[in-house]
């Protein structure tokens, strides 16, 4: 069974609150009319119909041999609002992949987002989610309206989720001091691979993997960087004046953590393969954004140099034991 962990789907009642919106997070439209999610200058779109019609997605997605995917609606971040505004955009969201997944049970699953700019809020939507709605797990940002994610008032919702069993997905966003990457898209391009190596990094050095043993992070981008500046990261474990104070290397937690295989590029593939292994990449597509590749997302794995077991574990199974679904 073929899984992709990274995909994207925006429920029509959000995209309306979004058009509803004139604040700095909202939707404009292009020369062409067509919709754009603006955020903090990225941009993300056009929003055609394979960002939330879920009939023209399942045609798409089995042309593409992929069974199942699991839905995310992390761009442009419930965290961006005010407080009210997010716990709103949260229910919203969920309400709404919730009414996918029980209508296709077989081909979709999802993660909750949470308004975690207000905790109790978060922990609230947390239950109901799991409880109520059936997701599998959270989608959180690589930042959380700029503050990083090893911040104090994360810890108790990384507690409830460790309790619950369930995962964290770390999507990257726009990262603080954005303003030089306005042209170009590099906010996207580049800003998100570095708020992820930055995320992640922060979570070892401030100790959060020694203090959530069982919880199941997954990073996006095959890790970005990681796997390439491991051993420049394991320098600030042994330099005294990083005041790193873990019970072992970061990348020894940063081996742990699981990454999906939105990089479509062999020699990269083989790179986070040797770092992280077979039993921790999932497979993505980062569908439907312009710089994800659904096409290429299940080739890319099976033309990977490895066996046809470790292909399978990527290609699906390590999502069905993350998420603990039926085989």
């Amino acid at each position: 069974m073929n899984i992709d962990f990274h995909c994207h789907l925006y429920p029509e009642e959000y995209l309306k609150k979004l058009e509803a919106s004139r604040g700095d997070v909202r939707i404009e439209k292009n020369d062409k009319g067509e919709r754009i999610i603006l955020s903090m200058g990225a941009r993300a779109g056009p929003v055609t119909e394979d960002f939330f019609d879920i009939e023209v997605r399942l045609d798409k997605i089995r042309q593409n041999r992929i069974d199942m995917q699991v839905l995310t609606t992390p761009h442009p971040g419930v965290d961006r609002f005010s407080a009210a505004e997010s716990a709103e955009m949260s229910r919203v969201i969920n309400d709404g992949l919730s009414r996918v997944v029980k209508k296709y049970p077989g081909n979709f699953q999802a993660l909750a987002m949470l308004p975690l700019i207000d905790t109790r809020a978060a922990l609230k939507e947390l239950d109901r989610a799991i409880f109520d709605l059936g997701l599998k797990g959270i989608c959180m940002l690589t930042n959380v309206a700029g503050q990083t994610p090893d911040a104090d008032f994360l810890l108790p919702v990384y507690e409830r989720a460790q309790a619950l069993g369930v995962p964290i997905f770390i999507h990257p966003t726009t990262p603080a001091g954005a303003q030089v990457m306005k042209e170009w898209r590099l906010a996207i391009i580049l800003g998100f691979e570095f708020d992820i190596m930055l995320s992640a990094t922060r979570l070892a050095y401030a100790g959060i993997f020694d203090r959530f043993p069982e919880l199941n992070f997954v990073i996006a981008h095959l890790g970005a960087g990681i796997p390439f500046l491991a051993e420049r990261i394991d320098r600030g474990y042994r330099d005294p004046t990083c005041g790193v104070k873990t019970r072992k290397p970061a990348t020894e937690y940063l081996k742990e953590l699981h990454t999906d295989a939105v990089c479509f590029y062999q020699p990269a593939l083989k790179m986070a393969y040797e770092f992280f292994g077979a039993d921790r990449i999932v497979l993505g597509s980062d569908f439907p954004l312009p710089i994800g590749d659904l096409e290429a997302a299940v080739p890319s794995i099976e033309a990977m140099k490895i066996s046809s077991e470790e292909k399978q574990k990527i290609l699906g199974g390590n999502v069905q034991r993350l998420l603990k679904l039926k085989s």
